[in-house]
């Protein structure tokens, strides 16, 4: 996103058009309630009573208020999302819920809401993400609704105290910046980015060699790798691409990309240079990963045919591992090796549901989103991935007899904070600093002193700019 496309209300509202939503608001479908009346009618017929039962239906009319949900196209957490809510429209059965999907990314799914607000076409909740920037974006654009009225005056036995504090900050946004002010979203899951490394036991013991474990160093990773390459086959792939994936590699070296105030390029700080410079040694010196050229039909392929020993992921991938791999072949996976500060990386990243701020159904809106986060859809991400936000959930017997399940949770407890830019331009954030780096993981630069200076130079070059 450029600032002239940042700059866009004309845009949004004309686009909010193009949609072809702006109808459903206006539908209010009624209910048919119908009434069933006995009436009995004895006559008589030579002192024999005959009767004859006569029925008369009396139709009742009942409004049924519609709450719009957007949420992201093809989510495989549609099973949850649906259970949520079938619990709502239990409890309130005047409701009925219509899911509206798009992309799940800043660049296309905030816009695309954004739009819809600008043209007074928008539903009543929708989901984002503090990852992906949708949830600075929404609500820096005054689209979403501050929920601390309704939660004041909720005298169910609903609490923020269920869910982990600062997650729950993360959903804040007040003159402050994000984690301050006003509440605008209620946490559906959360985790730490790129904190796992999984793997083909199988391969591994077939090798004779040692299985990694949650102690590993980086430097015993490298090792592995080098032992799982052969022809044709890769050792081991770190993640790379834009911000959140870089800050992964940066933070097991002690460095930050950007400042803590999220206003200052980092970048020629020797603990990021050398956290980064790890990951160009794993492609271009040990030559342990594949680049994005050498890697056919994408990470889970290779994986799944044996070309890839392991890679950097986030609990997401468990679902890669259960449903496409399987029992093709034993899988495992640990917490991502330690890096010289200690740490094995990765950062807080969560999803939310949030009331818009255009709903005319704010408080029916904000049960809905109640159901959406509840220990019930807490332990349903949790189960498919270990992603949830909730104490209660990892206390669960449904979590807690699986080990790997526990082992994600704790990530998302011993994640760092979340760090984001101070002109809360998330996902142009990623995608700038993804450009940057780009030439470097296919080999066209090297990380020297030189490009680290440039590269700073480019980042500081965003950070400069405006929130619009």
């Amino acid at each position: 996103m450029n600032s002239k496309t940042l700059n866009r209300r004309a845009f949004l509202k004309g686009a909010a058009l193009s949609l072809g939503v702006a109808a459903l608001a206006g539908c209010a479908p009624k209910v048919v309630e119908k009434i069933v009346k006995e009436t009995v009618v004895v006559e008589k017929e030579k002192e024999v009573e005959k009767v004859i039962e006569k029925t008369v239906v009396v139709e009742k009319v009942k409004d049924v208020v519609i709450l719009r949900m957007h949420s992201r196209l093809g989510d495989a957490q549609r099973a949850v999302y649906n259970g949520g809510i079938e619990r709502m429209q239990q409890a309130n059965p005047q409701v009925k819920v219509n899911v509206e999907e798009f992309p799940a990314g800043s660049a296309e799914y905030g816009p695309k809401i954004a739009a819809l607000v600008a043209g007074g076409a928008v539903g009543d909740i929708t989901w984002n993400a503090i990852g992906s920037g949708s949830f600075q974006f929404l609500a820096g654009n005054k689209a979403l609704a501050a929920l601390d009225d309704l939660v004041a005056a909720d005298s169910s036995d609903f609490t923020l105290d269920a869910f982990y504090p600062r997650v729950v900050n993360g959903f804040r946004l007040g003159p402050g910046g994000q984690g301050t002010g006003e509440l605008m979203g209620l946490p559906t899951l959360a985790h730490g980015c790129y904190v796992l490394l999984f793997y083909n036991r199988d391969l591994v013991e077939k090798e004779g060699l040692q299985p990694p474990t949650d102690d590993w160093t980086r430097d015993q990773l490298i090792e592995l790798g080098k032992k799982l390459t052969k022809e044709g086959r890769f050792g081991f792939l770190p993640t790379t691409g834009g911000y959140s994936e870089l800050r992964s590699q940066t933070l097991p070296y002690g460095g930050e990309i950007i400042s803590a105030d999220g206003t200052k390029s980092q970048l020629e700080d020797e603990k990021v240079k050398q956290g980064l410079r790890w990951v160009y040694d794993c492609f271009f010196t040990y030559k342990v990963a594949p680049t994005a050229q050498q890697i056919a039909g994408g990470v889970g392929q290779m994986f799944l045919a044996g070309q890839l020993g392991g890679w950097q992921s986030g609990g997401w991938d468990v679902v890669t591992c259960r449903t496409v791999v399987k029992d093709t072949f034993k899988w495992d996976m640990v917490l991502m090796s330690k890096g010289p500060a200690g740490n094995g990386g990765g950062h807080l990243h969560a999803d939310s549901f949030a009331v818009t701020s255009a709903s005319k159904n704010k408080p029916l809106a904000y049960e809905l989103i109640k159901f959406m986060t509840d220990k019930e859809a807490g332990v349903g991400f949790a189960s498919m991935m270990g992603l949830a936000c909730r104490f209660d959930v990892f206390k669960d017997a449904r979590i807690t007899k699986d080990p790997m399940l526990v082992k994600i949770g704790k990530t998302t407890e011993d994640a760092f904070d979340h760090l984001g830019s101070a002109n809360l331009r998330k996902q142009e954030l990623q995608t700038t600093v993804s450009a940057i780096f780009g030439p470097v993981w296919t080999g066209d630069k090297k990380p020297d002193d030189a490009f680290f200076a440039e590269a700073s130079k480019t980042l500081q070059t965003f950070l400069d700019k405006k929130f619009d």
